[in-house]
C-alpha cells in the first residue's frame, strides 16, 4: 500500500489540488525523501516478515534469515553514510543531498534487532550443533557431546545421508537415541521450537471467517471443534468417519 501511494504521489497531489485541499508535504523535497526511504526499508522488512512465516521452519533457519538481514543493515548503514543509495531505488530517485540521517535509521534498526533476538542468539552454539553437526569442532562443543560428535563426523555413511535428506528427516531416521542419546535429545529440543506468530494470525483469520454475523448462534463448543479441524494439518479420514455413523434412510 505504501509503495502504491508513493508511485501515485503525483496523481494524488493533482487530485487534492483539484479538490481545493492541497497537501504541502507532497511538494516538500525533504518529506518526499523520507517517504522514499520508508518505502524502501518497509519493502525489505516485509520480505523478511514473509521469510519468517510458514510451516515447518526450524529455529536455526529463522535465525539465519534474521542474521542475514542484520548484515544487510550494516551494509546499508555504511553505504548511506557515504551517500550511496544503490540498494534504495525509491530514495535514489529523489536524489537527496545527504543520506546520513537514513544511516542513523539503519543503526536504530540494528540496535532493535540485536535487543529483540538477544535470547535466541545466546543459544547460537547449540543451534549450530543441531543444524550443522558436521561443521562444528568437537573441542568447541560441550564435554558430554564431544564423543557423539566425533562418532557422527567419522561415519561417512551418515554424512552422505545428512547431505541428501532434510535435517528433521536425518535426525528422525539415522540419529538414534541408542547411539547418540544426548545429540538426539538436543535435536528434539530445538526441532520443537518454531515460529508461531503466523499460526496465531491464521487461527484468528479462520475464526473471523467461521464466526461471522450469519452464524451468530454458533456455540463456543462447536466453534472450538470447527477451528480445530480448520487449523489441523492431519487430513480427515472420511471413509472411517462415515462407517462409524448410522445411516438415516428416508421414509
Amino acid at each position: 500500500m505504501l509503495m502504491c501511494f508513493y508511485e501515485l504521489r503525483d496523481e494524488v497531489k493533482q487530485l487534492l489540488e483539484m479538490k481545493g485541499t492541497p497537501v504541502k508535504e507532497l511538494s516538500d523535497t525533504k518529506w518526499l525523501c523520507d517517504l522514499a526511504f520508508m518505502v524502501d526499508i518497509t519493502k525489505y522488512l516485509s520480505k523478511l516478515n514473509v521469510k519468517l512465516q510458514g510451516p515447518n521452519q526450524l529455529l536455526s533457519s529463522l535465525l539465519s534469515n534474521v542474521k542475514s538481514f542484520e548484515t544487510k543493515l550494516q551494509l546499508w548503514k555504511g553505504q548511506l553514510e557515504r551517500s550511496n543509495t544503490v540498494h534504495f531505488p525509491a530514495l535514489q530517485g529523489q536524489k537527496p543531498s545527504t543520506t546520513y540521517e537514513y544511516a542513523g535509521e539503519c543503526a536504530k534498526l540494528i540496535e532493535a534487532f540485536s535487543e529483540r533476538f538477544r535470547d535466541v542468539k545466546s543459544k547460537q552454539q547449540e543451534l549450530n550443533i543441531f543444524a550443522t553437526p558436521y561443521n562444528v569442532e568437537p573441542a568447541d562443543v560441550p564435554d558430554d557431546l564431544q564423543y557423539e560428535i566425533i562418532q557422527l563426523q567419522s561415519d561417512d555413511e551418515l554424512k552422505a545421508r545428512y547431505n541428501n535428506l532434510s535435517l528433521l528427516e536425518f535426525y528422525r531416521r539415522y540419529v538414534s537415541a541408542e547411539d547418540f542419546p544426548i545429540l538426539k535429545s538436543q535435536a528434539l529440543k530445538y526441532a520443537s521450537v518454531f515460529g508461531k506468530t503466523y499460526c496465531c494470525e491464521q487461527s484468528f483469520s479462520k475464526l473471523t471467517q467461521t464466526k461471522c454475523r450469519l452464524r451468530s448462534r454458533l456455540t463456543d463448543a462447536n466453534l472450538e471443534n470447527q477451528l480445530r479441524v480448520a487449523s489441523s494439518t492431519v487430513p480427515p479420514n472420511i471413509t472411517r468417519l462415515t462407517k462409524e455413523k448410522q445411516l438415516q434412510p428416508s421414509h
